[in-house]
């Protein structure tokens, strides 16, 4: 879902002179006719419920039939909308949450066609069920009267197996980009009947994982460069370009850049996880809001800047341990800059909006003076409290702080965000909920005071009729144009006029009193520097503005160093350097930038020079001085900086060689200052530096007590899997002057070390070791295992226990056995013990079993009634029996999911008895559903009878009939883990705990003493049934012709009383109203689907514990 401003974009005669691609290449299979909502008056009832400034009224533009599911949009310079429809949404696109078991395959995949492979061998014949739906573009043709008059399908067939959702469109003059995995297409209507029957495949290869639905190929937008910008979110990309170049980013998200005939396309910005839109300010500063993880952490207002890493990783998306999403969390990466912050990423500037999608921001005309430079940022929910966000940035040394935000519109479901020609904002809305309803509205809001002045219609003029044809003399007026669009079209066509324009444009650089305009004027000298097709201007284009490195206006300064650094003008080296000392944070940004682009050695120690000065305060210029010296190729330069009395030197220097993936990144594990050894260990080990990886481990027995550098020194030495490398780890794990969680992270290294997973484990990323040999940190951790199986915490214990488990270690079995005996131990120790001798088939474990039997301990007693039943079946029967009969639920329970796994007549008695149970309702509900999912299997004939005859006499009328065994019964501790972990579940991104969780949702923190356990049940399986007061929206209208719209305060029998954003707070008669359209909740209908009943039971119990 992205914004997409008014943008004109010019395309060469020679880029046009494409020929069709084959159907196949460019299109699926024939596809149904897509479910679309009939016409109705809903989208204008939907206004009253709006909440916007009150000097704007909003007006409909377009709805269903129009268009549906729509997901982003672009206005053309005729005014007429490009919508890119989902069809695939949920149906032709895949998420993994669904699809658990593919994962680490689906972190493995480096490709398309790697991801194409994986879904044909899990999906099988099913695979074709992808190529059903197609997503689609829509083309509304807008009248006088600014409503939609007609509408086209524009493209379609987008259906084959690796298609995604198409989300991001640009149109100008005929020629429409559309972003939809794996390609970025060109599409041309060149008859113009509104249909496009001309496409191109500019690249191929976007989306190289399943990920995560919605992670896709979007973000289109026209930089100030002339070249096209856009986004992809964590599903990757790996692209050969042109002459087999490949560009890849296969672990994270992106930004990428390219030339408009998608020729020379690079990696603009990575490290991002979901940046929906991109968008630029009238300074040429790009922008974009990164989603967040739902892990706890918050979502991002990212500057986005070349090279720049903002540092998210897919893998970290799966991390649980030691804190939810890893070093993500547990290292504050998405935190708003702060000392000590890794310092290889460039830290978002603030933490906005719940749901970021849309971007757009002011052009400068059609809206009230107060929004001059402020963005407009979409934050999508799924229901209640989604809406546009408005606010501004100021300088803040190289990068810049948030200022002056509101609530711009809000109750609103938008998914993008756009500036129109006659003035006013645009949105469209998704209607209600997450899922496809087949409705979809394009909304307008003015101020109707200004949508009629001189300057928006002199504006609208402008950019319907273009400026190619205008004489030099006029472009260069429109320059100075308080609309932005307005200012770089004519910025475009001087480009355009390449040699012709030179002067023109070099004169307002020079000498205009207009600011914007200089910059604009800048840009186009160097749009024509970098023309491929001109190659011959460059230093023409390029000398006139050299000297304006010495300017009076500090911006100037800095877009010239821009614009130098991309032309690689070689003659403003000398003032580049020059530029590194500028008194003002945003020169010496950029100068750096440039320089580096320059490839220059005697700039190297200029550099150094602006690292020791900023002193590590400014993180976006530390990036700057970086980027700056990796491009220098200065290794002298840089030996000599590594060895700097400056930690902020030495600094920049090892984030060069992490850049360059150096071993001698090494050097710095010495050095005396720990956020810079905390930074060597982070490059040698995340990236991996596979050669300096021994330097890292070898710290284990150096008394380092910073935590991030040991969690990644002890998965060195787990990588490197020397005999050194286990005993390391297990002398660390048995020195008492360790803290107990990096003890337990070093057992647990020890215990994975014969049957690794291929998954990092502190990034998460693929990176698969071999299988080992088990008796390396088996001897190793036998020497240190005595000690810590009696250790006082509880935690160490269980760690060894679990490592000796996993290895195998029959060897310690009777150390196990005395343990799990010892009534003196810790309850959950003994219990981890009986389960290691369970695994590790000790013979002589029935004594640990009988004892555990009768233990005054619940949970040890219901182990030793699943253990008996494995080693003595037939006594087992007589315990079973007993327990069913006297026992509490919880071993109840146990023993009803043991009598299903016996395979023996009597346990189908018992089974059968109980169903009787349950057939004549005398079954507590705690263990109504053990009954029924223990019947069911066993599987015999009687038994499915006795089941198919309770569920026939479940009362239809009972909407919760199927569900009601799953209202008490559950383990809290279960729920709460699925509550905060479960990715299919994903609780904790709408609903917050004790202050952990989002605030899409209600808080939930005391919802045990709000509401009872059928309530609980009933928001999880039909989450629209009872939505939360506050949460619910309505529209009613009344029997008088009048509507009203808003929040549902209260509601008696008689009366409701609304809480409208036109009306203020509303009580109406219940007689008095006609008809009654309710609002979806947010929360999504599937999570029925994607969880068992279990699941539903434990997260029951967990919130009613809630208190």
């Amino acid at each position: 879902m992205s914004s997409l401003a008014v943008r004109r974009l010019f395309i060469s005669l020679a880029v046009l002179l494409f020929v069709p691609v084959h159907a196949a290449e460019a299109a699926g299979a024939s596809t149904p006719q897509p479910k679309i909502a009939p016409a109705s008056n809903e989208g204008e009832l939907a206004i009253k419920q709006f909440k916007v400034p009150k000097d704007f009224k909003v007006e409909l533009i377009a709805a269903e039939p129009h268009l549906a599911n729509p997901v982003a949009f672009w206005i053309d310079e005729q005014g007429d909308i490009y919508i890119a429809e989902t069809f695939r949404h949920t149906d032709g696109v895949l998420d993994i949450r669904g699809h658990m078991n593919w994962l680490d395959e689906d972190l493995a995949s480096k490709s398309v066609e790697d991801r194409v492979q994986m879904l044909k061998k899990h999906l099988g014949e099913n695979v074709s069920k992808l190529t059903v739906d197609s997503d689609r573009l829509k083309k509304i043709f807008v009248g006088n009267d600014g409503k939609a008059e007609r509408s086209t399908v524009f493209a379609d067939g987008f259906n084959n197996i690796p298609d995604g959702i198409g989300a991001g469109v640009l149109a100008r003059n005929g020629n429409v980009y559309y972003a939809n995995i794996p390609d970025l297409w060109l599409l041309r209507d060149t008859n113009g009947d509104g249909v496009a029957d001309v496409r191109k495949s500019l690249h191929h290869g976007y989306g190289v994982r399943v990920g995560f639905l919605g992670h896709d190929l979007h973000g289109l937008r026209l930089g100030p460069d002339g070249k096209l910008y856009f986004s992809i979110g964590d599903r990757g990309a790996s692209i050969k370009a042109k002459g087999g170049k490949i560009v890849a980013n296969p672990e994270t998200g992106a930004v990428y850049r390219c030339n408009q005939d998608g020729s020379e396309l690079e990696i603009f910005a990575y490290g991002l996880r979901n940046p929906q839109e991109l968008v630029f300010d009238q300074y040429g500063n790009l922008w974009t809001g990164d989603n967040n993880s739902d892990g706890g952490d918050k979502a991002r207002w990212v500057y986005l800047v070349e090279g720049g890493d903002s540092g998210w990783r897919i893998g970290y998306q799966f991390l649980n341990t030691p804190v939810s999403r890893g070093p993500w969390n547990a290292e504050k990466m998405w935190h708003p800059y702060w000392p000590g912050q890794a310092a290889d990423i460039v830290p978002p500037i603030e933490n906005i909006a719940s749901g970021p999608s849309g971007i757009t921001y002011y052009p400068g005309t059609g809206l009230p003076d107060r929004y001059q430079e402020h963005f407009f940022l979409t934050d999508f929910h799924g229901g209640k409290g989604s809406g546009i966000h408005s606010f501004g940035v100021r300088p803040f040394g190289a990068y810049f702080k948030l200022i002056d935000r509101e609530d711009f519109i809000w109750e609103v479901l938008p998914t993008d965000v756009d500036f129109g020609l006659d003035g006013g904002i645009y949105w469209s809305d998704w209607v209600e909920g997450w899922n496809k309803t087949g409705k979809g509205r394009i909304y307008h809001a003015y101020n109707p005071d200004l949508v009629q002045s001189p300057l928006v219609l002199q504006t609208k003029k402008l950019l319907s009729e273009g400026t190619e044809k205008s004489p030099l003399a006029d472009l260069a007026g429109l320059l100075t144009h308080p609309d932005m669009r307005v200012r770089q079209e004519a910025q475009f066509a001087l480009a355009d006029k390449g040699a012709k324009a030179i002067k023109t444009l070099a004169h307002v650089a020079a000498k205009s009193d207009h600011r914007l305009a200089r910059l604009h004027a800048i840009w186009g000298l160097g749009q024509i520097s970098v023309d491929p097709k001109a190659s011959n201007l460059k230093s023409k284009a390029i000398e006139p503005i050299i000297a304006l490195l010495n300017d009076r206006d500090a911006e100037v300064r800095a877009q010239t160093a821009k614009v130098l650094g991309n032309a690689r003008a070689a003659g403003a080296c000398d003032g580049l350097i020059r530029l590194l000392a500028d008194s003002q944070a945003r020169p010496r940004f950029f100068a750096a930038i440039a320089l580096g682009k320059l490839g220059r050695k005697e700039a190297a120690k200029p550099l150094v020079e602006l690292l020791r000065a900023n002193d590590d305060k400014d993180p976006y210029l530390r990036h700057a001085a970086m980027m700056g010296l990796l491009g220098s190729n200065n290794s002298a330069a840089l030996r000599e900086a590594a060895q700097d009395n400056s930690a902020a030197v030495r600094m920049g220097v090892l984030l060069v060689m992490r850049r360059r993936e150096m071993p001698e990144v090494a050097l710095f594990l010495q050095d005396g200052n720990t956020n810079v050894v905390r930074e060597a260990a982070r490059a040698i080990n995340d990236l991996p530096i596979q050669a300096a990886l021994s330097q890292l481990a070898a710290l284990i027995a150096t008394p380092i007590m910073d935590e991030p550098t040991l969690r990644r020194v002890i998965n060195a030495n787990l990588r490197i899997g020397k005999p050194d490398n286990a005993t390391g780890l297990a002398a660390f794990a048995g020195n008492g002057d360790t803290p107990a969680s990096l003890r337990i992270e070093a057992i647990e290294a020890l215990g994975d070390w014969a049957k690794p997973s291929g998954r990092d484990r502190i990034t998460g990323l693929w990176r698969p070791l071999a299988k080992r040999e088990g008796q390396v940190p088996r001897m190793a951790l036998q020497k240190i295992a005595p000690s810590l199986l009696h250790h006082s915490s509880e935690a160490l214990g269980i760690a060894c226990i679990h490592a000796i488990t996993k290895l195998g270690m029959t060897e310690v079995r009777a150390d196990i056995r005395r343990l799990a005996t010892d009534t003196n131990a810790s309850p959950q120790v003994r219990l981890e013990a009986l389960r290691s001798l369970a695994i590790l088939k000790d013979p002589l474990m029935f004594d640990a079993v009988q004892l555990a039997l009768h233990d005054a301990n619940e949970a040890l007693r219901k182990e030793g009634t699943k253990l008996q039943a494995q080693l003595k079946p037939a006594d087992a029967v007589e315990q079973l029996k007993i327990i069913l009969e006297r026992g509490s639920t919880g071993e109840k329970q146990t023993a009803l999911q043991v009598s299903a796994s016996l395979s023996n007549a009597v346990a189908d008695e018992i089974l059968s008895r109980w169903m009787d149970k349950m057939l004549a309702r005398e079954v507590p509900l705690e263990l109504q559903l053990d009954v029924l999912e223990a019947a069911e299997k066993r599987g015999v004939p009687t038994l499915k009878e006795k089941i198919q005859q309770y569920d026939a006499a479940r009362p239809p009328s009972d909407r919760l009939r199927h569900f009601r065994e799953a209202v008490a019964g559950g383990d809290a501790a279960q729920g709460k883990k699925i509550f905060f972990e479960r990715p299919e579940a994903s609780c904790v991104r709408c609903h917050k705990i004790n202050g952990e969780g989002g605030d899409v949702g209600p808080d939930l923190t005391h919802i045990g003493t709000q509401k009872d356990r059928e309530y609980l049940l009933e928001s999880l399986i039909f989450p629209n049934t009872q939505i939360a007061a506050g949460f619910e929206t309505v529209i009613l209208t009344l029997k008088d012709g009048r509507t009203c719209a808003g929040l549902i305060k209260s509601e008696t029998q008689t009366t409701v009383e609304i809480n409208s954003p036109e009306d203020g707070l509303l009580k109406l008669n219940k007689a008095d109203i006609q008809s009654r359209h309710k609002g979806l909740s947010a929360m999504p209908e599937e999570l029925r689907q994607a969880l068992s009943k279990s699941d539903i039971r434990d997260i029951v119990e967990f919130l009613s514990q809630l208190k």
